[in-house]
């Protein structure tokens, strides 16, 4: 059963991450689960009904299945319904670059990615940052000491990412509050320690309510977590991200402005 500490005499010892409060480990066989509180049975049992989906028919976009997959990333996300606790998010990990030709879904790092970004998502909310709300994740040990991991998390709701959002072409009020309210998001980000990754714009979530827009980050994969705030160089590296992310998507520049860019590269005061 889920819940014994047991760990496989094949794994090699591995730097150890201290769990934030309110999560578990568990161990059995060749998976480790770093699960919050609450959620020890259904979350693994969520990422079995995905392995058995997996397995039985591929997953087309119009099933009426509880498990379905979503345009994000590079494509290994899905979301699952539950019947007691809302929809969750379940994101595989893939590697891009030249490696994802040799490994395209299997890592070495130590400690696991999976356990980190765990780690960082909850250290950011516990510091008042925006982000999204993590319920675990896990790992699938191969013979060779290396895994495939999985991330899950709790679906925002009535959220579109930036990159959506901006296709709706807001204008008015509603467009300035939602892009200051994403500016603040990042300062206060920033404030706490965080330093992401990968600051784009499919991983910025909004929710442009009237009259104070709601801000959601998320994929802290590979973040940074510091003791005091972000120095003011890593601050603009990822700003230069953020705004080279909306040259990608949108090289003419039709759904943003200077002025929008402006607003997103001055960080106000969390």
């Amino acid at each position: 059963m889920y819940g014994q500490r047991l760990r496989p005499r094949h794994l090699p010892n591995m730097a150890r991450l201290p769990l934030p409060p309110g999560f578990v480990e568990q161990v059995h066989h060749h998976e480790t689960w770093w699960l919050k509180t609450g959620y020890e049975s259904l979350v693994p049992t969520a990422i079995q009904q995905l392995a058995e989906a997996q397995q039985q028919s591929p997953i087309d976009e119009g099933s009426t299945r509880t498990i379905t997959p979503m345009r994000w990333g590079r494509g290994s996300v899905w979301r699952v319904q539950t019947d007691t606790h809302g929809t969750l998010i379940i994101r595989a990990y893939r590697r891009g670059g030249f490696v994802r030709h040799f490994f395209r879904d299997l890592y070495w790092d130590r400690p696991p990615r999976p356990l980190a970004e765990v780690v960082a998502t909850e250290t950011a909310r516990r510091r008042g940052v925006p982000a999204i709300e993590v319920l675990g994740a896990c790992v699938r040990w191969t013979n060779n000491g290396l895994y495939r991991g999985f991330f899950i998390s709790r679906e925002a709701e009535g959220f579109h990412n930036l990159w959506e959002w901006l296709r709706m072409q807001p204008t008015g009020p509603t467009r300035l509050a939602t892009l200051v309210a994403i500016a603040h998001a990042i300062a206060t980000m920033h404030e706490a320690g965080i330093v992401h990754a990968d600051l784009n714009l499919t991983n910025i979530l909004v929710q442009p309510s009237s009259p104070a827009p709601r801000v959601l980050l998320l994929d802290f994969d590979r973040a940074q977590v510091l003791s005091e705030p972000v120095p003011r160089a890593q601050r603009e590296r990822a700003l230069r991200r953020l705004q080279r992310s909306f040259q990608k998507l949108r090289p003419d520049s039709a759904l943003y402005s200077a002025d929008d860019l402006a607003l997103l590269w001055i960080e106000p005061s969390p």
